[in-house]
């Protein structure tokens, strides 16, 4: 769960890592929304256009702990307070304000309606049925045909 890449990889580029099987692979600032949809773009075009796999990289910070049970004794408050201040929703919404493209009533109505959309999937998830347990495995593995 908190095992630093530094202490679990001979190699931590994982970008690095990657290109090691011969595929195309680079990483993108995962805390700048325009940089990921580039980048994204980017790679799904390579990949529509038949270039194979791409391994793209996501850098991003977390800034909250793995779960309720993690003390999240590791970092230190002021690490967690300087990335926050890169929070990728804020810096995006306050690039679009900059831009003349978003005011705080619009920003207020895309907030509304996804957390409308939230609670739709969320009812839909509840109202369905359960996987049976002998599928939970299905598609994991390729499944050998006779």
């Amino acid at each position: 769960m908190g095992t630093a890449l530094e202490r679990s990889e001979s190699e931590v580029d994982l970008t690095l890592k990657a290109a090691s099987y011969e595929m195309p692979a680079w990483h993108v600032d995962g805390m700048d929304v325009e940089a990921v949809e580039h980048a994204t773009r980017r790679a799904t075009e390579m990949i529509r256009g038949g270039e194979g796999p791409v391994f793209l990289e996501a850098r991003t910070y977390r800034f909250r702990a793995h779960s309720m049970y993690d003390p999240d004794l590791y970092r230190d408050k002021q690490e967690i307070a300087r990335w926050r201040e890169r929070d990728p929703i804020d810096t995006f919404a306050a690039r679009l304000r900059d831009a003349g493209e978003l005011d705080d009533a619009a920003l207020e109505a895309l907030e509304d309606a996804v957390a409308a959309e939230i609670d739709d999937a969320t009812q839909f998830a509840r109202a369905g049925t359960r996987e049976p347990i002998e599928d939970l495995a299905r598609f994991v593995h390729t499944e050998v045909r006779a």
